[in-house]
């Protein structure tokens, strides 16, 4: 028996909705929460994003731990956004990912508005990797110089 259009496209729109991540600024200082602010300014409120900053005088300790908690009861994949290759957010996340066995984890790390942008508008549309891996060839894409005194053609 073969499947009808209609049954092949609903079973496509059923397995997207499984796919949505759930999203984690993790950053200094209130990095984490300016970005989902302007975030929302452009795209609306972004549902299941949770911002974690990491402030002077945290512990550090305190902030894995509340991460991990975060990770543990998503209800969906999970998406670590941080700012710093290395830095304590980032190896949050990689302590938090190496403990994760039942669950499908991310982290990219240099964090910026169009990649918060892009992760919340496509985390319906594709897998946890997929996205990771666009969100960081939209982070690279989206770094680029602009002066007064780029080349100009000769009149």
């Amino acid at each position: 028996m073969r499947a009808s259009d209609a049954d092949v496209g609903k079973a496509k729109k059923e397995k997207r909705r499984i796919v949505m991540a759930d999203i984690i600024i993790a950053a200094h200082g209130t990095l984490a929460e300016g970005l989902k602010n302007a975030a929302g300014l452009i795209v609306g409120e972004p549902e299941n994003l949770k911002c974690m900053s990491l402030c002077p005088g945290d512990n550090i300790e305190d902030f894995i731990q509340d991460m991990k908690d975060t990770v543990q009861t998503a209800e969906h994949d999970v998406l670590i956004l941080t700012d710093l290759l290395g830095a304590s957010p980032y190896n949050g996340a990689a302590y938090t990912i190496s403990g994760c066995k039942d669950q499908r984890v991310v982290c990219v790390s240099g964090v910026n508005l169009s990649m918060v942008i892009e992760a919340v508008l496509k985390r319906e549309e594709k897998a946890i990797e997929e996205l990771a891996e666009d969100l960081a060839k939209t982070g690279r894409e989206g770094i680029q110089k602009l002066s007064r005194n780029m080349e100009r053609s000769e009149r």
